[in-house]
């Protein structure tokens, strides 16, 4: 899920893997929570304590697309149980309140039953969010989140952090409704919150030193139900092959990185001069409308806008002998990786209202664009296809072979 910025929206088992990881008990710490300066100091410092924490995640599939996965989030003491989608597209955290009437099937916070609930800084907030949790266009819909931003202990395994800021929400957008996930963790890279303490739950868990390093990575092979992994501080090396190829963001305050290039069925494609966002939390690709359209012309006439919120498609009946490979040059300069996503994640799968056409994996974020620059987002069909790792304080993004 990408999130956007607004007038009242802000851009939103455990293994030791390592011989200096260790696993350290955890307990409520009655300390200040740290500033983004000390953070910093520990950034510089690149202090080597710490935890590698693996937890397992779930596939949401619908049709042929996996749409997010998911992990179980503690909140409160006594823990009250969510599942909760790890988004590197945003930034901090969401659920739902006991008291929230739009919120669908998703788990309730009932802040009444911790002892650890503070309800400061009681502030106002809504996220806001470019895509959601389904192939389903947000263009043309309320797609924010609202509520008061409190704080409370905030754990994932057996790692926790006390007085953890975050959004209690009292209202949901549709695309939060009948979904299996509760919830959002960002996990954006620093200094980037619309949180009063700027520390996100991720930089809270390095700050406290319950990391070893602040890096998450990702073990999402495609297709699968369950059997799905992140892993905090580190990596998991049982889950991939080889040696980890480096993009890098150059520090942009998202998970963005260059697009040097991109090819359709091995045919060069030429885009404008691109970036492109990284977004677990985003389970098909976009461009700017002129880029959308002019990629599905070379591809085929027969692949059409399905509605006016960006999505396109082709009937069902067809677009699998429409499909391409779709290979994008990630990086700059010596720093580059061709990430390949096969013509198998092309077909998103049927297209709600219009039975017999299917949604094909590219759709618009805007309505055009006069800019020379362009800004992607690859989400669920690229990323499923590698094992990567993000590093927080390197800026980069790290891609390796799955382990199948």
């Amino acid at each position: 899920m990408k999130t956007f910025a607004g007038a009242s929206a802000v851009l939103v088992f455990c293994a030791a893997l390592a011989d200096a990881a260790v696993t350290i008990p955890i307990y409520k710490r009655d300390v200040p929570l740290p500033s983004p300066e000390q953070v910093g100091r520990r950034l510089a410092a690149s202090a080597k304590t710490g935890s590698v924490v693996s937890v397992p995640a779930q596939d949401w599939i619908k049709h042929t697309a996996d749409l997010q996965w998911y992990t179980k989030l503690k909140v409160g003491t006594p823990p009250q149980e969510f599942n909760i989608i790890l988004d590197t597209g945003s930034y901090d955290m969401f659920i739902a309140s006991k008291d929230c009437k739009s919120c669908g099937k998703a788990a309730r916070f009932d802040p009444t039953k911790s002892k650890t609930f503070g309800a400061e800084p009681g502030i106002p907030q809504s996220f806001g969010y470019d895509t959601g949790v389904d192939t389903s266009s947000l263009l043309q819909k309320d797609a924010s989140v609202s509520g008061i931003i409190v704080n409370d202990t905030i754990g994932v395994a057996n790692l926790s952090v006390p007085a953890q800021q975050f959004l209690l929400c009292d209202e949901y957008p549709d695309f939060m409704q009948d979904v299996p996930m509760d919830g959002v963790m960002g996990m954006g890279p620093m200094r980037v919150s619309g949180l009063p303490s700027q520390l996100s739950w991720f930089w809270q868990l390095y700050s406290y030193e319950q990391i070893k390093d602040p890096v998450v990575s990702f073990y999402y092979p495609p297709g699968r139900a369950t059997g799905a992994e992140a892993t905090f501080g580190g990596t998991n090396p049982a889950r991939y092959t080889g040696k980890f190829t480096q993009v890098y963001t150059g520090g942009a305050g998202q998970w963005e990185v260059p697009l040097s290039g991109l090819s359709l069925n091995g045919k060069t494609f030429q885009i404008p001069s691109a970036t492109t966002v990284l977004d677990t939390g985003t389970p098909f690709f976009t461009a700017d409308a002129n880029t959308t359209k002019a990629i599905y012309a070379s591809i085929s006439s027969k692949i059409k806008p399905l509605d006016d919120g960006g999505s396109w498609g082709a009937p069902c009946d067809i677009i699998d002998s429409l499909a391409v490979d779709m290979t994008f040059k990630l990086g700059s300069k010596k720093y580059t990786f061709d990430a390949t996503v096969p013509k198998e994640a092309f077909n998103l799968g049927p297209y709600e209202g219009q039975p017999g056409m299917c949604q094909a994996v590219f759709s618009s974020l805007s309505h055009g664009s006069n800019s020379k620059h362009s800004v992607f987002i690859l989400g669920a069909p690229l990323l499923s296809r590698y094992y990567t790792t993000w590093d927080g304080l390197n800026n980069s993004i790290g891609f390796a072979t799955l382990v199948l």
